[in-house]
């Protein structure tokens, strides 16, 4: 590290690397494919790894309540712990087991009926089109929604056509589909494996960051990382729970209001709940499109009641469960989101939120501080500099030289009759001194 700072503080040094950095980025940008290649090839290595990381962390939230809270009496630490992985894991595979039991069937039968039922829910559109320009023409009004529906109808027999036709791309899907599966089965073997050795890694980690900081430097990265686990649990622990508990709410809500496709749409909207700001919309359209289909009055109802949630859910539930607010723009919100999306599908989703908070630590209390040293330390650089220059016994009475005047023939001109006057004028005549002072 010392050598690295000594050959940036030399001129040349920085010349060299800034050289090296600028070829090594335009050899990147000049094998853009090449290189985008390579990475997704190593993401497609790393990512089982990445996601059984992931999932191991998710499901040590429940090791840890288990260990710390529900078995705290057990007085053998090592029982304890290894009584809370049995039945944290145990919880998980139950959850998983119930969610392909009996929500995936309810999931797998409501697509199935809607898709079955496309042509009925196409003339009922057509119907509710043709009431709709009835009554428009009562006031004088032409909407010619025929014509809207015949274009609506070629569109989506072009789609069609073309998406039965194009088997390349339904086989992308499936393999795609097939490879996410296998990352998370892979994941999930991964996880048991990284949450029983959880302890030796952890001690691991630990002397390797005694072996290589210093005392202070040791004291903050610990503060850091207490600080990163406590936003990642709390964030992760409460958005789970409350996307279950806006789930449950929808579908109670929809029992009784007898509304179809109720496991369909509550899963939709529990699901879309946990993106921040425009998850909850994104949900209530989708299931709104969906209850449209089939009566517009339901699809009203369900509005009502998702503006009714969503301001409780808003307003009362997210201020209790997660105080004050991370902190983050929305427009940087969204991009994390899809971009750990892209790479770790919905668990990308579920901890991009709080790895964007970490960074915004990083950023305002490490990076800031340090460039604000740095200025700092050059400013102070600068004036040493200045303080060198000037003579210790203050500066010297030097008269400043007078500015050259250009000469033009208007300032010759001027100066002529000057010293002709000076000329012509006779000297003057100085008086005899006296007698007196002769002596």
């Amino acid at each position: 590290m010392g050598r690295i700072k000594k050959a940036l503080s030399n001129r040349w040094g920085a010349y060299t690397i800034a050289a090296i950095a600028g070829v090594v980025a335009y050899m990147i940008l000049n094998n853009l494919p090449a290189v985008s290649a390579w990475l997704s090839s190593a993401m497609s290595v790393i990512s089982p790894i990445i996601i059984g990381a992931i999932i191991a962390y998710l499901i040590d939230l429940l090791v840890v309540f288990f260990d710390t809270k529900a078995f705290k009496k057990i007085q053998q630490p090592k029982f304890r712990y290894a009584l809370s992985v049995v039945v944290s894991i145990t919880v998980v595979l139950l959850a998983l087991g119930l969610f392909f039991w009996l929500v995936l069937p309810e999931m797998i039968s409501s697509i199935t009926h809607f898709m079955n039922n496309t042509q009925n829910y196409a003339t009922n559109i057509e119907d509710k089109l043709k009431d709709l320009d009835k009554f428009a023409e009562n006031y004088g009004i032409h909407l010619n929604t025929t014509n809207w529906t015949a274009n609506l109808k070629e569109q989506a027999e072009v789609m069609i056509s073309d998406v039965s036709h194009n088997l390349n791309m339904a086989m992308d899907i499936l393999r795609g589909v097939w490879n996410v599966a296998l990352n998370i089965f892979i994941g999930l073997i991964l996880s048991v494996y990284f949450i029983a050795g959880k302890k030796r890694l952890f001690r691991g980690i630990d002397k390797l960051r005694r072996a290589t900081l210093t005392d202070d430097q040791y004291k903050r990265h610990t503060d850091f990382l207490k600080r990163s686990n406590a936003i990642f649990s709390k964030y992760i622990s409460f958005t789970i729970l409350e996307a279950i508990g806006v789930g449950i709410a929808n579908a109670i809500f929809m029992l009784i209001a007898g509304l179809p496709n109720v496991v369909l749409i509550s899963v939709i909207v529990g699901f879309t709940n946990i993106l921040p700001t425009f998850g909850p919309i994104v949900g209530c359209v989708m299931g709104s499109f969906v209850l449209v289909l089939e009566d517009p009055m339901y699809a009203v109802a369900f509005i009502i009641f998702t503006c009714i949630l969503q301001t409780i859910d808003g307003y009362v539930v997210k201020p209790h469960l997660f105080g004050d607010s991370l902190g983050i723009p929305a427009v940087i919100s969204l991009i994390s989101i899809i971009i750990g999306g892209k790479l770790f599908g919905p668990i990308g989703i579920l901890i991009s939120i709080p790895f964007t908070a970490v960074m915004a630590i990083l950023y305002h209390e490490s990076l800031i501080p340090w460039l604000e040293g740095r200025k700092k330390a050059r400013m102070a650089e600068e004036a040493k500099l200045k303080k060198k220059a000037v003579p210790a016994d203050g500066p010297s009475e030097i008269p400043e030289e007078k500015a050259e005047v250009p000469v033009t023939e208007d300032s010759v001109k001027e100066d002529i009759p000057a010293v002709s006057r000076a000329a012509k004028a006779p000297p003057k005549k100085t008086k005899p001194s006296s007698g007196k002072n002769r002596k």
